[in-house]
């Protein structure tokens, strides 16, 4: 079993991508989890969050992607493996 922590360790963002990484404590110790989304306005003006991608959404996920990347290899050191 996992506990969860209610807040990422670290965000990323992109125009409207943005990957967020958790820290998670599991039976064999801590470790990181990431999650990927867009966000965009509903019809009322409130932000909405979606796991679904378009096309011209690419370049900014591979940006995202490469920075989180890059954090969670820095940061696997800190972590009992």
């Amino acid at each position: 079993m996992t506990s969860k922590t209610k807040h990422p360790v670290q965000t990323f963002r992109d125009k409207a991508i943005g990957v967020s990484i958790w820290e998670r404590n599991g039976s064999n110790g801590p470790f990181y989890e990431f999650t990927v989304s867009r966000s965009f306005k509903k019809n009322n003006d409130d932000a909405g969050y979606t796991s679904s991608f378009r096309a011209d959404n690419i370049e900014a996920l591979r940006t995202v992607l490469a920075e989180a990347q890059a954090w969670l290899r820095g940061s696997q050191g800190q972590l009992a493996v």
